[in-house]
């Protein structure tokens, strides 16, 4: 059980880090500097601008958005399994 949650611990890590890149990569595509820290420690700063810049240019929120935040809280609940077994 626990080797089954650290397997899914680390992929849903890689899965939350493609979305980060993703997030990051449309938002300096708008212009918007983005140092090379921030790639994994300040995304949560540049998820508003990405919402915002999707949402004025296909009228609706970017995928990146919705999975960044789920494959963060599925990281965060295997990580919470993990403690409690």
């Amino acid at each position: 059980m626990l080797l089954t949650l650290l397997i899914l611990l680390l992929f849903f890590s890689i899965i939350n880090l493609y979305f980060s890149i993703q997030v990051l990569r449309r938002v300096s595509a708008a212009e918007i500097q983005i140092s090379f820290f921030e790639i994994r420690w300040q995304v949560h700063k540049h998820m508003g601008q990405y919402k915002q810049l999707t949402r004025d240019e296909t009228g609706r929120v970017g995928f990146a958005w919705y999975g960044y935040w789920g494959s963060l809280v599925a990281a965060c609940m295997s990580v919470i399994l993990m403690i409690l077994f």
